[in-house]
């Protein structure tokens, strides 16, 4: 009987113990939030830290702490937003847990009740369609939670929709209509006439958006959209895609990627084609895409709104720290972020100070957060943020010389 009783006291205490070792971290889901930057990636090659965000840090007093949903973990061009989200927090002394939605819209509804339940003072959203802003609003509201947005522009009775939530502070979006029209106007100014594209899901809303702009700039130029290839965004499924276009269509002298991987399919597949005679497009920045501006082989392609997360984690953490940034009309602010055009003679400089570097400064950052800051501040920033105005700025801190910027931009 005594052996007994030992038996049971230690698994009593053995149970005690692992539930106090549990109690410290948030609960292990598909949909786990993780602490700290991402993975390493192509997008930075920079190695996780691995650090949890501690009691303290989940809005005890302590460092504040703001979550936000990677929609695919592994995906260039998200994982540079999440990059740089993190090094405005790093610059700002911000604790960042990040959770990865997978491209599940259940999944990404599920990471941000995670978020919520591990204690983050704000939250960050990247939605992938209008249908879960209210819902994430919603949610946010029953946590007194305050939320900003980020990339994915809702449409215009959603974003009405937001500002009737308290805890809506603003966002910093990138208008995918005028992403592809952008292109389709240089496409046509180049003297194309027909033109394929090869892009995401037709369920996808940037994607829908970027080549609605491209066709209707492109036909308005006098040009024709002669076929859309919709599909998985992945660079196997769209090469097959591309493939099949470009056997439909050889006599083409316009090809338009929607985004990197599906750009970088389609440099692949030209290759495969020497039969057309067609100039390349794509938006987003990606290493391929930057490696064909360079050869030559990509025409011109635009990008590097993921700067927009910058701008995103400063309204957030202007709130927190007490300065809410209002429009003239006293609502939450909802900047639009251009996609700059890169013209291939910046790529190196592009390498050095985009993708190896932040083009903005901590201090610059830093700059962005405070009680002196206003929308006026905000939306001078935004407003004049290309790739001649970055570099201008290096050159000014001294990491860039006048010379080296006017040799680049001279070709």
């Amino acid at each position: 009987m005594k052996k007994a009783l030992m038996v049971v006291l230690a698994l009593v205490i053995v149970c005690a113990c692992f539930l106090t070792a549990c109690a410290g971290t948030p609960a292990a889901t598909e949909g786990t939030a993780e602490s700290s930057a991402p993975a390493e990636s192509a997008a930075t090659g920079s190695p996780e830290p691995s650090g949890e965000a501690s009691e303290e840090a989940a809005g005890s007093g302590g460092q504040l702490l703001i979550g936000h949903n990677n929609i695919l973990k592994g995906n260039y061009s998200v994982d540079i937003l999440e990059n740089t989200i993190q090094a405005t927090c790093d610059a700002l002394d911000i604790e960042l847990m990040v959770t990865n939605d997978e491209t599940q819209v259940e999944k990404s509804v599920t990471n941000v009740d995670n978020m919520i339940s591990a204690g983050v003072d704000g939250l960050i959203f990247l939605g992938m369609s209008d249908t879960l802003f209210p819902v994430i609003a919603e949610k946010c509201e029953a946590a007194n939670v305050p939320f900003a947005i980020v990339d994915h522009i809702p449409a215009d009775d959603v974003a009405a929709q937001l500002q009737e939530s308290p805890m809506y502070v603003g966002g910093a979006v990138t208008d995918d209509s005028v992403t592809g029209k952008t292109i389709g106007e240089y496409a046509a100014a180049q003297g194309c006439k027909k033109a394929i594209v090869v892009t995401a899901l037709n369920t996808d809303p940037t994607h829908i958006k970027r080549v609605e702009g491209f066709t209707e700039a492109f036909e308005a130029a006098g040009g024709e959209v002669l076929d859309v290839g919709w599909g998985e965004p992945t660079v196997d499924k769209a090469l097959t895609r591309a493939n099949d276009l470009l056997t439909a269509h050889p006599d083409v002298d316009c090809v338009y990627g929607t985004n990197g991987d599906v750009a970088s399919a389609t440099i692949q597949a030209l290759e495969k084609h020497p039969e057309v005679s067609a100039k390349m497009f794509a938006t987003d920045l990606d290493p391929a895409v930057l490696e064909g501006l360079e050869s030559g082989v990509v025409s011109a392609a635009n990008g590097a709104h993921w700067v927009g997360g910058d701008f995103a984690a400063e309204l957030l953490i202007n709130y927190l720290q007490g300065n809410p940034i209002k429009d003239p009309e006293g609502k939450a602010p909802l900047f639009k972020v251009s996609a700059a055009v890169l013209p291939s003679s910046l790529v190196d400089l592009y390498n050095q100070f985009w993708i190896n570097s932040q083009p903005f400064s901590d201090e610059e950052m830093q700059a962005m957060v405070g009680p002196g800051v206003t929308y006026d501040t905000f939306n001078d920033a935004i407003s004049g943020y290309t790739v001649e105005s970055r570099l201008q700025a290096k050159v000014d801190a001294g990491l860039l010389t006048q010379e080296e910027l006017d040799a680049a931009l001279a070709g």
